[in-house]
Order: structure tokens, then sequence, then C-alpha cells
């Protein structure tokens, strides 16, 4: 990996060089190589220094060859002489590392030149792998794949978001992120929407994966229609929430009762105080009808009979129980909680998540967390709008502003980050992006990522799936990463579509041939 690919020329500075190569040596784009001996000034004196860059740019040019030229005129040189193809390249520095095995930006420029080579392996390792082996292994370098990348648990102190489009392969990654996190006695809380997380329990062949012992998947009973069975997924726990301990706001919020309705609100809150011991939606609602038909005031009879058909819904919830899940449980070291929300309606799931971040929340400030929480909020778009909507965006943007403190830390994922709270986007002090090319997404991305530099944003079109640029304080430099190496089963993984309809159109004909044949009804025909 010493081979020399060129030489630096023209102008360098100190963040970029170019260099001229050819055509049998010349590095792909996005390679690392290595600048030996460049000299660094260190207070009064000179100090050596390797300096590594990325190559950004590769062009080829002819001086004989020219555009001016016409069809006719390059036919005629290309018949009778082969000239000599220029390989021209421009490299973004990213550093050199000091005694303490710290990345420093030189303060001096290379000089026109020098000679560049690719980078080493082992030199690659040092700078993109965290040493003490407790690092969380997300894969290897694009152009390298064989140089580990780790990321540092250190870097989630300040919240990260996991950016990428639809099918750019982020769910692979949370859950490989997650699967290495848990071992190393992380207490984690998966607020999934879409039952991406829920297959954690097994392996890729369905075999019981190796955190099997540390998961706990929660689901409300009676929902219909699940992509996962409980048998799929290896086994889940009941979640409920207890009525009859929400407050009047918090129903109004699941209900979607409007905060100018004062009425309805009022004859609610009315209807909740005369109801004793244990209740539910049933009940409340059966107040309500009593209000409407029974009360002398006849504002208070008509608001009474509106509340009742809101409350009417709620009866349809299937989340509602007689238990809570135990704080205790959620906060377990080296445990992974997994709440399956998909199913529920909207608002359901906005107070699920407003509930179980606000526990959180009275637990830590009050001194009663004992350990690390890292909780991941998957489509943190619908959760913390940007339009400042959804009832738990209040409880996210507080934990993002102030979580660290008091030991809770987000892991934010989006398809969508113009449509997140920009609040809670900032806030996250890494990212993980993976291919984007919605060019208003991409602008979000811009405004909240400090270490996302033009080069790398521009790259982010061009990655495939499975690729991901890393930003901030989980990697010492910014890394662009080939994501590998996760064991448990994915939830999240896009069905073959291919072999789906092939499947329908197998059933189709087996129940085309089965059916018993009808007997042929001829037309009559007219007797005139």
């Amino acid at each position: 990996m010493n081979e020399k690919i060129g030489y630096i020329v023209g102008q360098a500075e100190t963040g970029y060089f170019a260099f001229v190569s050819d055509l049998e040596t010349y590095p792909p784009r996005h390679e690392y190589l290595l600048v030996r001996g460049v000299k660094e000034r260190k207070g009064d004196n000179f100090i050596q220094v390797d300096v590594l860059a990325q190559v950004n740019r590769i062009s080829n040019r002819s001086d004989i060859l020219s555009d001016t030229l016409s069809l006719e005129e390059l036919e005629s040189i290309i018949g009778k002489y082969s000239g000599t193809t220029k390989v021209f390249g421009e490299a973004k520095v990213l550093g050199y590392m000091d005694d303490r095995g710290e990345v420093i930006m030189p303060r001096s420029a290379t000089v026109p030149g020098q000679e560049v080579t690719i980078a080493p392996s082992d030199l690659l390792e040092r700078f993109f792998t965290k040493s003490g082996g407790r690092g969380i292994h997300i894969g290897g370098l694009i152009t390298r794949e064989e140089v580990n990348v780790q990321l540092d648990p250190n870097g989630f102190r300040r919240h990260v978001a996991v950016i990428a489009q639809t099918g750019a392969g982020k769910s692979y990654l949370v859950g490989l992120i997650l699967e290495k996190l848990l071992p190393l006695g992380a207490s984690i809380i998966v607020l999934d929407p879409n039952s991406d997380y829920v297959m954690m329990k097994k392996t890729g062949n369905g075999l019981p994966s190796s955190i099997v012992d540390d998961v706990a998947i929660y689901r409300p009973p009676g929902i219909k229609g699940r992509r996962y069975t409980d048998e799929d997924i290896g086994g889940a726990e009941s979640y409920t929430i207890e009525f009859n301990r929400l407050q009047d706001t918090e129903i109004f919020e699941v209900a979607g009762i409007n905060e100018k309705w004062v009425h309805l609100r009022g004859i609610i809150t009315d209807a909740l105080k005369s109801l004793e011991g244990t209740y539910g939606p049933k009940q409340l609602m059966e107040r309500l009808n009593w209000i409407a038909i029974n009360d002398e005031d006849r504002q208070r009879r008509e608001s009474a009979g509106r509340a009742a058909n809101y409350i009417r819904r709620l009866t349809n919830y299937k989340v509602w129980g007689t238990n809570d899940i135990p704080l205790e449980n959620l906060t377990l070291p080296k445990h992974l909680s997994i709440i399956d929300l998909a199913g529920l309606q909207r608002n359901v799931t906005q107070y699920i998540v407003q509930k179980t971040l606000a526990d959180m929340w009275q637990l830590a400030v009050t001194g009663g967390l004992q350990f690390p929480i890292f909780v991941v909020l998957e489509e943190a778009h619908n959760f913390a709008p940007g339009d400042q909507g959804g009832f738990s965006t209040g409880i996210i943007e507080r934990i993002a502003a102030e979580g660290r403190k008091f030991g809770i830390f987000l892991l934010v994922i989006t398809q969508r980050p113009n449509k997140i709270n920009s609040n809670v986007l900032s806030q996250c002090n890494s990212q993980i992006i993976m291919r984007l090319t919605n060019p208003e997404d991409m602008s979000a991305v811009r405004r909240s990522s400090e270490g996302l530099s033009e080069d790398l944003f521009n790259d982010l079109p061009g990655l495939n799936k499975g690729e991901a640029v890393v930003v901030g304080d989980l990697t010492k430099i910014p890394t662009m990463v080939k994501i590998s190496g996760r064991t448990t089963g994915e939830g999240g993984s896009d069905i073959d579509l291919d072999a789906a309809l092939q499947r329908a159109l197998e059933e189709h004909n087996r129940s085309k041939k089965m059916a018993p044949e009808k007997a042929e009804v001829k037309e009559p025909k007219s007797r005139w």
C-alpha cells in the first residue's frame, strides 16, 4: 500500500493539493493518500509529519486531443498518433496524528514535487478505529472495507441523528449499532412505529440471536394485521396504559380535542371527577351520555353529547389496560426494550412517545436514573415535526437540549430532515448520513451539520445502499463507511416484490384450477 501514485503539482494549500498521476497507477475517487515528511511548524521549530488526504476528484486530459477539434480531425489524429493522457487529481487534507493519537489539521501546506502514495491500511486503522476495544464496529471504509471503522461510545453523549432516504439502509444500520451497543452495558429503549426492530431476538436465519436474553418486546394486545406475529419475533410482552391514571389534558390530546373547544374540555373534566376506582374510556363515554340526557343545562347536554363521540373513538384503541410497563424494567442495565407501535392510531403513538419520555425525564431529574438511557426515536419527524405540532414535541425538545446532563441520550432517526424540528436536529452533534437526493432534505442537513464539508455534502446523492458519511464526535474525522456486520434479524427490510407477485400469481392459478366448473348458461333463443 506504499505504492507511488504521482506528485503534487500547482498550488498546494493547508487543506488541499493537486497531483498528477497516470492511467496505470491513478487512485479512485475517495481513496486515501499519504504525503510523507511534510514540514510542519511547531512553536519556533519544525517537525516532519505524515499527512493523510482523500481523493475528491479525478480527471483525464490530453493536450493533443483538444475539444476544439472536429470529428474528422480527431479520427485522423487518433489513427496516426496516440498521445499521452494526463491524469489529474485533487485531494482534501484530513490531517496527521500527533503523539497522543489525536488527529491534527496541519498549519503548513504540502510542497509541489512531493511524492504522493497510497495510505497504508495500518495507518488508516489508527485514524478511523477507536483504541481500547470498546468501540462500536459498524463496517469498513468505502474504498478499503478491510479497514475497520468503530464509533466512539462517548460520541453518543451529545445525541446522534441517523438521516437517510427510504431504502438507503438506515434500519439495518441502527439495528447494527444497537446490537453492538448493548453488550457494552447500555440500557436502550426503542420507540418503533413500523416494527423495524422487532426481529432482534433472532438472527437473519431465524435462530436465537446472541442478545436474545437481553431483549424485551412490548406490544399492545389485539392489534390485527401485523407484519410479524408474536411467534415470528420470538415472543412479546403486553403493553397497556392505565386509562384511569391519565390526566384530563392527556385525554384531550389522545382524543384529538382542540384546545379551543373549552366547553368540550370542561364537560370531560367534570365527568372524570365523578368517576371512581378503575375505569376506562367506555365508562367515561357512558358518563358523558348520561349528562347529555339528564343535565338541566342545555349547553352542557350538547357539549356532553359531542364529547361522547370523541371518547367513543378511544374505546376502539387496543392499548387500554390495567398495568403500565414498570419503569424499572425499561431502565435495566444491558437491556434493550422495543415498544412496537405499529397498528396504533397516530394520536395514541404520540401519547405513548410523550408518556415514555416524560416518565424517563421525571426519573432522571429526581435522581432515580442509575444508568445512562439511550432512547431510539424512529420516524422522529412525526413525533417532533418542524411546524411545532405534535403532543410529544415539547418533551423531545427538552431532552435534546438538557438530557445529556441527566444521562438520557437520543438516537434520532429520520428520512425527512426537512420536516423535523430544527431545535432537535441541531442538538445532535454527531450525524450518520446515508443517501439523500431530495433538495429540501439536503438543505436541512447542510444547515444542521457543522462537520459536513462541501465535498461530503455533494457526495450524499451518490452514496450506494449501505454506505454512510459519519460526522461529529463518533469518529476522529469525518468518515465514509460501508456498513456491514449485523447478525440480528431485520424487520425494516424491503420485501422482494418480484417474488411476492410470483407467489400471488401461483396462488391465483392454483385457485382457478381447483374451482368447480360452472355449468354453461346459454342465452335463451327468442321464440319470435
